[in-house]
């Protein structure tokens, strides 16, 4: 439910990505994020159906010591009127997604993870330090602690993982009203907290299901009046299924 009892959103969160490894330094990949925004009690500038596409390219650097990852994702957001008409895409879809990110074996059990990064998580576009303190408490459990992302992973077996995760969750699209002659930008912001069980149920392939709860969420939009609105919303809770294979 949105503030005020002025609306009530539904989300459905849809996500592919490829990844391909080069050697041991370089990997690339494609990737895609969908959001399916369904809002009841209030017409929108756009017709829900947000779009993210990028492009990822990440350098990892290791050693006994530590290490250090660069990445780097140029991306494009938008509702699907802008991402299905080319000549109707902006500077204003266009974003860059980055990240250099060190890390340094402080012990045999804890590490330290600390650099800078920029993107949408928090909704509008920041850049923001990266700090994190990874602590093997026990061979089958991992307590990683820090900004902007904190997480408890257990491990149950040889093939199975529990992951306990908190972290920003946002993202900003480049909109246009179904006659595409009104333009304007949709950010949503949110925390989420979430558990995730993960099983290798064969060498290359891995199921993941989980659930969580989107808490401290935002809305900043245009209406079809054409009115700005910033509207905070009722935690919720979402659910989710993944599979991955590895090749």
């Amino acid at each position: 439910m949105l503030e005020g009892n002025s609306g009530e959103t539904n989300l459905e969160l849809y996500g592919t990505d490829l990844l391909f490894r080069s050697n041991d330094t370089w990997s690339f990949g494609f990737g895609h994020r969908s959001m399916i925004l369904n809002v009841d009690g209030l017409e929108l500038q756009t017709n829900g159906y947000l779009h993210t596409f990028f492009l990822p390219a990440h350098r990892l650097s290791q050693s006994d010591n530590g290490g250090f990852r660069f990445s780097v994702a140029p991306a494009l957001s938008a509702s699907s009127n802008v991402t299905s008409d080319p000549d109707e895409i902006s500077v204003d879809a266009m974003q860059v997604l980055a990240a250099a990110i060190w890390n340094k074996q402080m012990s045999d059990r804890i590490a330290l993870y600390y650099g800078v990064c920029g993107d949408h998580r928090f909704g509008d576009y920041r850049v923001y330090p990266v700090i994190n303190v990874a602590w093997q408490i026990h061979p089958d459990w991992r307590l990683e602690i820090g900004f902007p992302t904190s997480q408890l992973i257990y491990k149950v077996s040889e093939s199975i993982s529990s992951v306990l995760r908190i972290a920003p969750n946002g993202n900003e699209w480049y909109v246009k009203n179904k006659s595409l002659t009104k333009h304007s930008q949709l950010v949503y912001e949110a925390y989420l907290l979430e558990w995730a069980l993960n099983w290798r149920a064969h060498k290359n392939l891995m199921l993941t299901v989980s659930i969580g709860r989107e808490f401290d969420s935002r809305y900043e939009m245009t209406l079809r009046d054409d009115n700005r609105v910033r509207l905070s919303s009722e935690s919720a809770t979402r659910v989710g299924m993944a599979l991955a294979w590895y090749f």
